[in-house]
């Protein structure tokens, strides 16, 4: 039986993978979570490489200061977290720091003593957020099942922003939030906006994953990220029996090899995985000859044994999807079925 697959994921996991794109922040920027705020007024000589820019909980954070010109690496330098100085130094442009619990505020305070510039002062604020995103696919999988629906190639998929953003000491409705979203990193400004915490989109049938990530604003403030992959599984097909009495037997998938102990056997193909709207086309061989039946169309076919069969033969049930955006969709299974003491040269012993 497949097994189940789910996803979450929290802000800023990937740090080594998007440092290089990180954002140099401008120390000019309004006072707030994760960002800078420059004490005092005029152009500001420096400039600072954060990385996240925003936090989860219990995530180290790199500051880096850079200088016009040469007057940083002469400079005395005073970095400071909660009013307690954590690292001085002449030139000592880097720092790191934990942050706290989730909405627990870090401030860390810069001062640069430069002999050319003199004093400037820097305040970083950071509040720990969470976004974590769960994505479910509209895929095929039995009733009441247990697992993940995994998504194929080409199928419909959601993705759903469950935010944890505090904001002076509350948490902020999901709803007030405004939600950014890119898919394999191109903006998907349709789906974007306040209260938008939801992404419906369909998967590219060339892709092998999907790649989502959503910023998340307070106001004009980014005060969070979700990202994840999602993978792309194949499809699969899994004969269940069906009893006159019971229907299909759900408890356990039918082995590849079983034994005919009576006169006639109904199975069931079920489809794992495949888009639910797509236009599924069933092929069945039995033996070496293909058929079709009433019910065929639907995965269900009843083999009746003739009287005084001895042997095997093979049972196969192919299924493509024929949707345009959909045709890498497809799977095949089969069951050998034995009957008595087998012997050579019986290549088909059932009533269809």
């Amino acid at each position: 039986m497949p097994s189940m697959v789910s996803v979450r994921t929290f802000p800023n996991e990937h740090y080594m993978k998007r440092l290089r794109n990180i954002l140099i922040l401008s120390a000019l920027f309004v006072a707030g979570v994760a960002h800078a705020q420059s004490i005092g007024t005029g152009v500001d000589p420096v400039q600072y490489i954060i990385a996240p820019e925003t936090p989860g909980p219990h995530e180290k954070v790199d500051i880096t200061v850079q200088g016009v010109g040469t007057f940083l690496g002469d400079s005395s330098v005073t970095w400071s977290v909660n009013g307690a100085i954590a690292k001085q130094g002449t030139g000592a442009s880097e720092f790191s720091f934990i942050t706290g619990n989730l909405g627990q505020q870090t401030t860390v305070r810069l001062t640069i003593n430069s002999a050319t510039q003199g004093v400037i002062t820097h305040l970083f604020t950071f509040i720990p957020s969470t976004v974590n995103l769960v994505w479910e696919a509209d895929t095929s999988v039995p009733p009441l099942y247990k697992g993940h629906a995994l998504y194929t190639p080409g199928s419909t998929l959601k993705v759903i922003a469950f935010p944890t953003v505090i904001v002076s000491g509350r948490k902020v409705a999901a709803e007030s939030l405004s939600y950014q979203w890119t898919i394999n990193d191109n903006p998907v400004p349709a789906s974007s906006g306040t209260g938008k915490t939801t992404l419906s989109f369909t998967g590219d049938q060339l892709n092998d994953g999907e790649s989502v990530a959503v910023d998340v604003y307070f106001g004009s403030l980014k005060v969070g990220r979700g990202e994840l992959t999602i993978p792309a599984a194949q499809p699969q097909i899994y004969f269940y029996n069906k009893d006159a009495l019971r229907g299909i037997v759900w408890d356990q998938a039918v082995p590849s090899a079983i034994a005919l102990n009576a006169n006639e056997i109904t199975l069931f193909a079920q489809p794992y995985y495949f888009a639910n709207n797509g236009q599924w086309s069933w092929n069945w061989i039995l033996g070496t000859s293909t058929f079709t039946g009433p019910d065929t169309s639907r995965g269900l076919v009843t083999l009746v044994l003739k009287d005084g069969t001895r042997g095997s033969t093979v049972l196969s049930a192919a299924l493509q999807n024929l949707s345009g955006t959909q045709l890498v969709q497809s799977a095949q299974a089969a069951v050998s079925i034995v009957i008595g003491t087998r012997r050579s040269g019986i290549s088909s012993f059932f009533g269809i």
